[in-house]
């Protein structure tokens, strides 16, 4: 029996290789094949300048995002605060004079309404309306600090993306969806119990710095979980395809990827990937995978 259990792990695990491996061809040949720094993240580098992959995941709903004029406008935030920055008196100081011109000079804000609008996660429509949603908004924020020499971090909760600054006499965090709002850790754990109705504790387990792959994960599935709620499977396809180069070992993300290939109308591809799905898939999804198949292959004759 464990030699049958390790020949079957191998077996998986060259499975979910070639699967990998197979996104990868996709992506590589598809109009996405610059996307320098989300690439960087697929291949677990570190430091990944975070707000340019943003932007390469925003030309997937946009045909003309200008890399250059989001670069002038942050660059400009930059060397406008540059000297404000290294004039203040305290860690909470340079905070203010950050949240203020983000909010005064560039204008950014949130409303729940920005919440469904899959605009309000391209970093390049935020900076030229300035409505963002808070992971949007607060990705901004960390590239323009970290540029100015503070040290900000990103913060995942589950009700809202924050950013923190480890100051000396305690964090202090900021909610960019609240124009630029700045709260101690008392304030920032009220808030959050606020908006997920969870404990204390179980908001302090999330006050901990999210890596750079989570933060581009969280930003692709708010993005899939839009666009699928819309029934645009071609985007939430698009979407799928990088969640997919980001969590390999993700049955549920493999399972979507070959469900959304079908849906996207990509009848051959779906074809191969369902095969390869059903041959490893637990047991409760074996009858969902099935019918998709028999979809796709009844879908491909009427395509050719």
């Amino acid at each position: 029996m464990l030699w049958f259990d390790w020949r079957y792990c191998r077996w998986l695990r060259v499975l979910v290789l070639r699967e990998v491996v197979c996104v990868s061809f996709q992506f590589s040949n598809s109009a996405c094949s610059d996307d320098e720094q989300f690439m960087r993240l697929v291949r677990r580098e570190t430091d990944v300048d975070l707000l340019t992959a943003a932007l390469e995941i925003s030309r997937d709903g946009q045909s003309d995002v200008n890399f250059a004029a989001a670069r002038s406008i942050l660059q400009r935030a930059v060397s406008r605060l540059t000297h404000p920055v290294t004039q203040a008196g305290s860690d909470l100081e340079e905070l203010k004079l950050l949240s203020r011109y983000m909010t005064e000079e560039l204008g950014l804000h949130g409303e729940s309404e920005y919440l469904a609008d899959p605009h309000s996660h391209y970093i390049n429509r935020v900076l030229a309306t300035g409505r963002g949603i808070p992971i949007s908004l607060s990705l901004i924020y960390l590239h323009v600090g970290n540029e100015l020499g503070i040290p900000l971090e990103p913060i995942s909760t589950p009700a809202r993306f924050l950013i923190r600054l480890p100051a000396d006499h305690g964090p202090l965090y900021v909610d960019a969806f609240d124009r630029g709002r700045i709260l101690d850790e008392a304030e920032c754990i009220d808030l959050i119990q606020d908006l997920a109705g969870c404990t204390a504790t179980e908001v302090r387990a999330h006050l901990r710095p999210a890596d750079e792959r989570a933060v581009m994960i969280r930003m692709l599935q708010n993005l899939k979980a839009l666009f699928g709620g819309r029934e645009d499977w071609a985007a939430t396809w698009k979407v799928q395809t990088r969640l997919q180069l980001l969590l390999p070992g993700s049955w549920r993300e493999r399972r979507d990827h070959a469900v959304l290939t079908l849906r996207a109308g990509h009848f051959g591809e779906a074809i191969d990937l369902l095969e390869r799905s059903l041959a490893v898939c637990p047991a409760e999804d074996r009858l969902f995978l099935q019918n998709h198949l028999r979809q796709a292959r009844r879908m491909l004759p009427e395509c050719n």
